[in-house]
């Protein structure tokens, strides 16, 4: 017969538990309510003007007192049901005369004793429904009985700490299709290679791998740095699972390099054929996901064998809004955080932020939950710091950058950040080689020639993945985050990547980096360089814009020549070194070069006056006559006419002073009348929201206002086709309401249940 406590069950895991064993008992489906404040309601049939009620009660932590008690407040909400029936479920050991004290308290015209199911009652329905015992195998998994035979087993491995620590963490688990997917693969290749990135859940789920063998009698072998200690201890016959975390970081990284030593690989190759011609042998390993690849890159040998058919990933991407909220229950219901630190995340929902956060991730959710680790956090400021690490999950990634990949990823990496992150393929390959060879005579590592392609099978499906045909990127957000800490941690980063950089953009890349909010050591590294900084810039900041290719398209990359000059002014007045005025000057007559063959791109050219508008390094005012040359430029460029957002920036960025200048007043309204003939029909048949329209009108309004002009024709087509706009709008909103409560049920459903699950902890 089971003997099942049920402590190990949070209240949303025994619920699901009772419902099934009801069901299966008395042959209907309840209706269920998710956990959390039920108006007195867990699950319900209905059938006619027959009401069936079922209220659970996991009261693991008071027992019979606090099941009493909180059965005492449901008695109004029974007496308004009015159920035909009314059943008790709960982990409650009840005895005869417990059952009838609860009888007299909710009343016999609607609670029988037979109605009332305690704990022997619960384990007389699980021996008798084997099915939904097995199906809730966390339930078994976590029982006292199973933990006995499990440490009796691992006794003769002396693995007894590792099973008592694998128990501790069965709570927290939320059951989903990973485990039973990842033991197939092992019932059937007797071999699970579980492949992630970090923090995913890998040797969650190996623990309850190898943790459900050793209650089916299997004696653990605990690998820790050597494949051959596992190859010592296999015994023929004997029932044993070898468990391996880590595999590849243990085996295949070294303190001097990435390689396999004394043929490591090969030994892992015949274990693993080892295991899998043997009934009675079991092998479970985890690895990161971008350690395997520079493992299988770098050995032909795993190259060509069969690893890969045991290979089993788990992605963040798998996890549902419920899962991800049930994840976060668990591990804030079996915590140790006092009651306040929970109170704190449930009040306002800030719960259902954490599980819809782009960069949600069992790790953190483990992390936030254990008091040891924030428990020199005030109270007051419990929630910034989990913003803060949700937020900033660089150090997930930050042990890996550091110890478990190669210079050459390293490196591929630091240049995927200057590309912003992501690249076109041959442009990451260029990149990628100027910066190596800088990095390699800097640091003493040696080039190889294959370092490129090494490096990028090493990261991919780890920190980079391929968007399309030719374009990479970062796989996650978060690796970007990493590079923000990298490179503030060590801003010799930043001098490196100036050394390396092939184009203007990913100096602009780095310069803007080093603006940003809270990177002022950054900033202070290059404004200390300030040689380092001006020759990189004069190397890479007259290459054109121009390629042509093989069918003799001429197409233009890169940042246009108004942009560079509008970051090298803002970069001179923050370095204030002379020889950025220099550079200034021999870059605007690079870009007058270019005006004289080329679009002039006024948009950029409004950020050059602006950028001269800001300055306050008083040296860049004896330059003022390459402002007037820009500005006269633009404006007689505008009179030819442009688009009205163009037109408005333009007038933006002059002074009154300047407006008022009969030229350049008189070029303005040119460049006005010749939007109204030539782009105001396309605009406004372009506007396809009221943001549009109002932005639009608002345009028109600042001409008339700043130049004088008449626009009040076009302000009455513009608001006519406003109103005619919403006018359809509001028919089409009314045509798609049914299509999009059907689209959007499940994510509103899946929001409420989270509420709802959530709400339960607010009285605990």
């Amino acid at each position: 017969m089971s003997n099942y406590d049920f402590k190990q069950l949070s209240p949303s895991d025994f619920e699901e538990m009772s419902r099934d064993l009801l069901q299966a008992e008395m042959s209907i489906t309840f209706e269920s309510f998710v956990t959390g404040r039920d108006g007195g309601i867990d699950f319900r049939y209905a059938k006619n003007k027959d009401l069936i009620v079922v209220q659970c009660k996991n009261y693991i932590k008071t027992g019979l007192s606090g099941l009493m008690t909180n059965l005492g407040k449901e008695v109004s909400k029974v007496l308004c049901l009015k159920p035909k029936r009314y059943i008790i479920v709960t982990s409650v050991a009840l005895t005869p005369k417990n059952k009838k004290d609860i009888v007299d308290l909710i009343g016999k015209q609607f609670l029988s004793t037979s109605d009332i199911f305690g704990q022997d009652d619960l384990n007389n329905l699980l021996t008798k429904h084997k099915n939904i015992e097995n199906n809730h195998y966390k339930l078994w998994l976590s029982s006292r009985a199973v933990l006995d035979r499990v440490i009796n087993n691992a006794l003769i491995t002396h693995s007894e700490f590792k099973v008592e620590k694998i128990y501790k963490e069965i709570p927290r688990y939320v059951p989903s299709n990973s485990f039973p997917d990842a033991l197939k693969i092992l019932d059937e290749n007797r071999v699970v290679i579980i492949a992630g990135s970090p923090g995913v859940g890998k040797t969650t789920l190996a623990n309850l791998l190898l943790y459900e063998h050793l209650e089916k009698g299997f004696q653990a072998v605990i690998i820790e740095s050597d494949i051959r200690d596992a190859k010592s201890l296999f015994q023929k016959g004997i029932n044993q699972i070898f468990y391996f975390d880590d595999f590849f970081g243990a085996t295949y990284l070294g303190e001097n390099g990435l390689s396999f030593k004394n043929n490591a690989d090969q030994v892992f190759i015949d274990f693993i054929s080892m295991v899998r011609t043997s009934a009675s042998a079991r092998l479970v390993l985890t690895t990161r996901e971008h350690i395997m690849n520079l493992a299988v890159q770098q050995s032909e040998r795993l190259r060509f064998s069969e690893m890969r058919d045991h290979k089993f990933i788990l992605k963040i991407s798998d996890y549902s809004i419920s899962q991800r909220a049930r994840i976060l229950y668990n591990h804030l219901y079996f915590s140790d955080l006092p009651s306040q630190y929970r109170q704190a995340l449930i009040q306002n929902g800030f719960y259902l932020e954490i599980v819809k956060h782009i960069k949600f991730n069992p790790r953190l959710i483990e992390w936030l939950s254990t008091f040891r680790r924030v428990k020199d956090i005030e109270v007051s400021k419990y929630i910034d710091f989990i913003k803060s690490l949700l937020n900033n999950p660089a150090e997930i990634w930050m042990h890996a950058y550091e110890e478990q990949i190669s210079n050459a990823a390293r490196s591929l990496l630091l240049v995927l950040f200057s590309h912003d992150g992501r690249v076109n393929l041959n442009k990451l390959e260029h990149s990628f080689l100027e910066l190596h060879k800088v990095r390699g005579v800097k640091y003493g590592f040696s080039l190889k020639p294959n370092d490129f392609k090494a490096s990028f099978k090493e990261l991919i499906g780890a920190f980079i993945k391929i968007e399309s045909v030719d374009r990479v990127e970062v796989l996650d957000p978060s690796v970007l985050d990493l590079f923000n800490e990298v490179i503030k941690e060590t801003p010799e980063n930043a001098i490196d990547l100036l050394y390396g950089a092939v184009n203007f953009e990913q100096i602009k890349k780095v310069w803007s980096f080093a603006n940003s909010v809270n990177n002022q050591v950054v900033l202070k590294k290059l404004v200390e360089n300030p040689t380092v900084l001006s020759s990189n810039l004069e190397r890479v900041m007259y290459t054109s814009r121009k390629r042509k290719h093989s069918d003799g398209i001429t197409i233009y990359t890169g940042a246009t020549f108004e942009e560079r000059l509008s970051v090298l002014i803002d970069i001179a007045d923050k370095v204030q070194s002379p020889v950025f005025l220099k550079l200034i000057e021999t870059l605007h007559q690079r870009l007058k070069q270019e005006w004289q063959t080329e679009h002039i791109h006024i948009q950029d050219g409004v950020d050059i006056l602006r950028a001269f508008n800001r300055i306050t390094w008083s040296q860049i005012d004896n330059l003022s006559g390459i402002y007037i040359n820009c500005r006269d430029t633009l404006v007689n460029e505008a009179s030819y006419g442009c688009d009205s957002d163009t037109l408005r920036d333009l007038i933006s960025a002059l002074d009154s002073f300047e407006l008022e200048e009969p030229e350049i007043l008189a070029a303005l309204r040119n460049g006005f009348e010749k939007f109204l003939h030539e782009n105001f029909s396309h605009e406004l048949q372009e506007s396809k929201s009221n943001s549009q329209f109002d932005k639009l009108i608002d345009n028109l309004k600042e001409f008339e206002t700043i130049l004088g002009v008449d626009a009040e024709h076009e302000k009455d087509l513009t608001l006519t086709a406003q109103q005619e706009f919403e006018e359809n709008e509001s028919a089409y909103a009314d045509h798609m309401q049914d299509m999009w409560k059907e689209q959007h049920y499940e994510s509103r459903a899946d929001e409420r249940s989270v509420h709802e699950l959530f709400s339960s902890l607010i009285s605990e």
